[in-house]
């Protein structure tokens, strides 16, 4: 007679038993992926919380030199005085913050200002900012600087590029008008009048529209061919 007892059907692993089996299996390569995971995780939460710091602090030194900006008072607001820092120092130490990208800006537009378009130019490229009309306004400041030095077929695309990057439309039709303008003083009219007639139909009851209306006249009365007015 057998005795032998017929062997019980094991029970399936449930997803509870496969991960443990799993942990117990991998336990060292797990731990040392969880550490790895939490210090990445700790590492964003820190610079979060820096980036907030920073910015608080780049936008109180801002605060503290905007009667120099106001005034007019170049030296100081660049280089700062006392316990005060100047724009120099705001971009260098909080140059990635919001305040600090303002800080170059207005640097950019004080060199401007001050008849040094290349040192401008290259302050105004080295803006970036995720503020759309911010970074349109370091767009058109560099345009700018190339009409300063005459080169107006650099500084035409600049200002369209500036009108499309803007949010703010009074910004965006204020751009175009100029880079139409700049394409009239670069000798390339057709693209100047094109532009003149966007703006035109696109913002017809602004100031830019009327000065859009006046350009194309004279482009006309200059022989040029413009769309009707």
């Amino acid at each position: 007679m057998n005795t032998t007892q017929p062997q019980k059907a094991l029970p399936e692993a449930t997803f509870s038993d496969r991960m443990l089996e799993i942990g117990i299996k991998y336990k060292t390569q797990l731990t040392v992926l969880f550490v790895v995971i939490c210090l990445a995780a700790g590492g964003a939460l820190f610079w979060m919380q820096k980036s907030r710091v920073d910015e608080g602090e780049a936008s109180l030194a801002l605060a503290k030199l905007t009667p120099w900006l106001e005034t007019g008072d170049v030296n100081k607001a660049i280089n700062g005085e006392g316990s005060i820092k100047g724009l120099n120092a705001i971009a260098k130490m909080w140059g990635v913050t919001p305040s600090g990208k303002l800080a170059r800006l207005y640097m950019a537009n004080i060199l401007l200002d001050s008849g040094k378009p290349d040192d401008a130019l290259a302050m105004y490229k080295g803006v970036q900012s995720d503020n759309k009309d911010i970074q349109a306004s370091a767009f058109a400041g560099a345009a700018a600087c190339n009409v300063e030095k005459k080169a107006f077929v650099e500084a035409a695309p600049a200002y369209e590029k500036a009108s499309e990057t803007a949010e703010n439309e009074a910004l965006k039709s204020m751009y175009l008008d100029q880079a139409a303008a700049s394409y009239a003083l670069a000798g390339q009219p057709d693209k100047a009048t094109k532009l003149y007639d966007q703006v035109i139909k696109t913002w017809p009851g602004s100031s830019q529209a009327g000065t859009a209306r006046r350009a194309l006249m004279r482009l006309s009365g200059a022989g040029v061919a413009v769309p009707q007015i």
